[in-house]
Parts: C-alpha cells; structure tokens; sequence
C-alpha cells in the first residue's frame, strides 16, 4: 500500500512541480510569466522569515543562484531582504505588500483552478481529504527529525 500511495503523491508533486501549471495559473492571475516567480513567491509566502539557504534546499538550486533570483524580485518590490541579527551571514526574506498582493492574485486563480479538479467532491469528502492531506504532511515533516 505504501507504493500506492507514493505513486499518489509522485503524480501530484509532478503536477504541482510541471511548469506549464504555472504558466497557465500566471496567466489566469494576470501576471507576466516568470518561470522562478512562482516557486520562490509561494514559498516565501508560506513560510514567512525563510533564508535563502533555506530556500535554496527547498528548490533545489544552489544559494548563489537562488540568492540572484531573490535580488531580481528585490528589485521588482515583491520580496523584502535583510540580514539576520544575530547571524549576519544569513539573509531572510519576506514578502513586500507587493508581493503580498501578487500572492493573493495567484492563490485567488490557484482557487479557480483547484475547484475545477475538486468540484467532484463533497463537503464532507473535501474535509476528509484535507484531514489526510494535513496528518501526511505533518508526519513528512518530521521524516529529518
């Protein structure tokens, strides 16, 4: 059963990860397609204070170039940078009210699109599935622990 459930999983992370999701879900928010927008923004949404070495690992890119990437959306307004106090080697970002607002222009079109693919679903059914979800990603969570 654990195969099965993988095998679950690996085709939503392949959706969630193919790129041509997130040119269509740019496209129905009304923002200009960016191939690194997506992945960084969300992410640096979800998980306010985040560094770039963490956000490098989440990626799966190198700081370096991630940390570029963060300079361009620096640059544009949408992301706030600045280094740690006490560990001046790190570097934290946030979201600017830029940024903000572009996430919530991408969750609102993500919504569109995810009810598309849920509508079939019941309510009741909706909330199982979200209980399951949330229980497997908590316990993903603490697989390094």
């Amino acid at each position: 059963m654990e195969n099965e459930i993988f095998e679950s999983l690996f085709k939503i992370v392949n959706f969630l990860n193919d790129p041509r999701n997130d040119e269509q879900l740019l496209r129905k928010a009304g923002l200009k397609n960016d191939q690194n927008l997506l992945p960084i923004i969300v992410r640096v949404g979800m998980q306010p204070k985040i560094n770039v070495g963490q956000l490098a690992d989440q990626l799966g890119k190198t700081h370096s170039s991630t940390s570029r990437q963060i300079d361009k959306f620096v640059a544009q307004g949408l992301i706030n940078a600045k280094y740690n106090e006490t560990d001046k080697r790190i570097r934290e970002v946030e979201l600017s009210a830029e940024g903000q607002r572009v996430v919530a222009l991408i969750n609102n079109a993500r919504s569109t699109m995810m009810q598309q693919v849920l509508n079939e679903f019941s309510p009741a059914e909706m909330i199982e599935i979200d209980g399951v979800l949330k229980k497997i990603a908590q316990m993903m969570a603490h697989v390094h622990d």
